[in-house]
């Protein structure tokens, strides 16, 4: 489980406790993988282009607030690499 922030369709973000069950095909999260130095922008394949649009805003946002180390990765449904599932499993 790991903390992340969803997108929702009035444009605010929403903290939540990330599992792989949550990565449904509406949704848009924001994720911070601190051990990779990533912030993914995991895209549903039935998310609307609100809730993308402001996944992106987020993203950028958080980016910014850690360190310019960190980069933002966009990861549409069914094409994520392994260490991003790796990266919901750490505490």
């Amino acid at each position: 489980m790991v903390n992340a922030v969803e997108m929702q369709e009035d444009g605010t973000t929403l903290d939540i406790d990330l599992t792989e069950e949550s990565l449904q095909p509406d949704r848009v999260f924001c994720i911070v993988d601190d051990a990779n130095k990533n912030v993914y922008i995991w895209l549903g394949k039935e998310a609307n282009v609100r809730k993308r649009f402001v996944g992106a805003q987020t993203a950028s946002k958080i980016r910014g607030e850690l360190s310019t180390g960190f980069r933002v990765r966009s990861l549409d449904q069914g094409d994520e690499p392994p260490d991003f599932f790796n990266s919901l499993k750490r505490e």
